[in-house]
């Protein structure tokens, strides 16, 4: 179990973030969920990220990425101000 647990809603719009510089390590990875008021799709994968190599989330969908550490996360979207929510565990 990891020592504390690290989540926060991140902003994501057509230039590619990086969703926590918190270095904590996972045991379960770190889950994401776009939220249910997105209008556009978000894209999510490792540093790099964009549109063509992101594993992609519409609204209401999630994805559990089985990294080590919370900061490998990175996201980038098809329209401006859209919100993921993650959870390192």
């Amino acid at each position: 179990m990891p020592a504390s647990l690290s989540h926060a809603q991140v902003t994501v719009g057509t230039a590619a973030v990086q969703l926590t510089t918190s270095t904590q390590r996972c045991n379960d990875g770190v889950r994401v969920k776009a939220l249910a008021g997105n209008s556009g799709t978000v894209y999510v994968g490792v540093a790099g990220v964009t549109a063509l190599t992101g594993w992609p989330l519409t609204a209401g969908q999630e994805v559990l990425f089985p990294v080590q550490t919370a900061n490998a996360i990175w996201a980038i979207a098809s329209a401006s101000s859209q919100v993921v929510a993650f959870f390192a565990e």
